[in-house]
């Protein structure tokens, strides 16, 4: 499908997305933020980014200023949306920095459009998820379906938390639910086809903990991927420590190839 853009707007079909794009020529950053959460999480990153290429940043289907259509959705559901992003914006690779639930997407895209996505920044995601852990998903997916944005935001970081959840709560449910798919049908076993180079950044207070990252290097082609773990931070590096993040990311991108780095066509 071919996506209409108007400012701030990717229509998809029968939704549109939120985006955001900053910065200038390659490499181009597309960031796609995690669950209930917006563009907007990605605040203190864009300006550095913007320093080193372009930076277009979306809300994910549900969340934010972004619609979405009825009914479930799947991980590659999410993933065509980002590559429909580059469509719609006339990019032809991208290095997909993913949080959380953005990892997971960004895992997804680089499986279904290798050629598009020329690296892959994960930061505190996961490739499979325990029984229990898919329990949780559905209690935040319930929640949200029962209570909405309140709801949604007590299941996911307890009573009297003061952070509000931004979008329509129904689709965000449907995202929730989307997670339960990594205990049944875990990334895991498909990330040995993932090509481009891979930057994983965890915090090592990360409920999902420096295992997870871990568990997705070692899926990973050999030497394909760099793991640094983060003392003393948790989940949301990109806002906790985002001169680390850059750091990292700047060491990484030194030793990527041009193809890589720049986000220009490989070669090889």
């Amino acid at each position: 499908m071919r996506s209409a853009v108007t400012p701030n707007r990717i229509a998809r079909d029968g939704y549109s997305l939120r985006y955001a794009d900053s910065g200038g020529d390659l490499p181009v950053f597309l960031c796609l933020h995690g669950l209930a959460d917006t563009l907007d999480v990605w605040d203190s990153l864009a300006g550095p980014l913007a320093e080193r290429g372009r930076v277009v940043r979306i809300d994910q289907r549900g969340h934010g200023a972004s619609g979405a259509p009825p009914g479930p959705c799947t991980r590659d559901d999410l993933a065509r949306d980002a590559v429909g992003v580059l469509d719609a914006l006339a990019i032809e690779r991208a290095i997909v920095v993913g949080h959380s639930v953005g990892g997971i997407v960004a895992m997804a895209a680089a499986l279904a459009a290798p050629e598009r996505i020329s690296g892959l920044v994960l930061i505190g995601t996961a490739s499979r998820c325990s029984v229990r852990t898919a329990a949780w998903y559905e209690r935040i997916a319930l929640a949200a379906e029962q209570g909405g944005g309140d709801g949604l935001v007590r299941a996911i970081y307890g009573e009297g938390s003061g952070r509000r959840a931004r979008g329509d709560a129904r689709a965000i449910a449907q995202v929730a639910r989307m997670l339960t798919s990594l205990h049944r049908d875990p990334l895991t076993p498909r990330l040995a086809a993932i090509a481009c180079p891979v930057l994983l950044l965890v915090g090592e207070k990360d409920l999902m903990g420096p295992k997870a990252s871990q568990t997705i290097r070692d899926a990973l082609p050999p030497r394909h991927a760099e793991l640094v773990v983060m003392p003393g931070c948790g989940h949301w590096l990109q806002i906790d420590a985002p001169g680390q993040v850059i750091a990292a990311l700047d060491r990484w991108l030194s030793k990527c190839t041009p193809s890589a780095r720049d986000g220009t066509p490989s070669t090889a």
